[in-house]
This record gives C-alpha cells, sequence and structure tokens, in this order.
C-alpha cells in the first residue's frame, strides 16, 4: 500500500502541528500502524458511505479526537484532510 498527500491534507496539517494540537510524531505513527495494520482496534479504520466517493474510509489518530480521512483506489490511500469530530461531521454530510 502506498500512501499520497492531498492538497487539503498537507494545509491541516501544517495547521494543526503549527497551533500544536498535534504532532506530526502522532501523525506519522498512525500512519505507519495504518500501514503495519489497518485492522488494529486503536484505528478504528471504517469505510463511510458516500455517494460521490465510494472509497472514502477514516482512521482515528490514536488516544486523539481527531480523524484522518482518506479515499483508497488501487492499492493507493490518498490522505484527504485531519479533521476533529465537528468537520468530520460536516465534511460527510452530504457525501
Amino acid at each position: 500500500m502506498t500512501i499520497e498527500y492531498s492538497k487539503d491534507y498537507l494545509r491541516t496539517l501544517k495547521r494543526f502541528t503549527k497551533k500544536r494540537i498535534l504532532s506530526s510524531t502522532l501523525l506519522d505513527n498512525a500512519i505507519e500502524l495504518y500501514l503495519k495494520d489497518n485492522t488494529d482496534i486503536r484505528l478504528q479504520f471504517k469505510p463511510i458511505k458516500c455517494k460521490r466517493d465510494k472509497n472514502r474510509h477514516s482512521i482515528r489518530i490514536p488516544n486523539t479526537q481527531y480523524r484522518i480521512l482518506m479515499s483508497i483506489v488501487n492499492d493507493i490511500s490518498l490522505l484527504v484532510c485531519i479533521c476533529d469530530h465537528d468537520d468530520y461531521d460536516l465534511r460527510n454530510k452530504n457525501c
């Protein structure tokens, strides 16, 4: 599995690390854990029902309230954004 980053993901990554809400180490560890074993209970990996993006999934960043939204196509995981619970609901509400 390969990882790619969208512009929105990089923007939210910069915002969260600059404000010191999340550390880059914590995010890297979550991505490593996802690559090793996406069924790990700490990630709470799950598909999201979405009409526009049938391949949308999310993982929880362990020990936080934040999630990483991603789209998985042909063994490539495109990380879409990092979001808190409210942003997560907003992005997936009218999906």
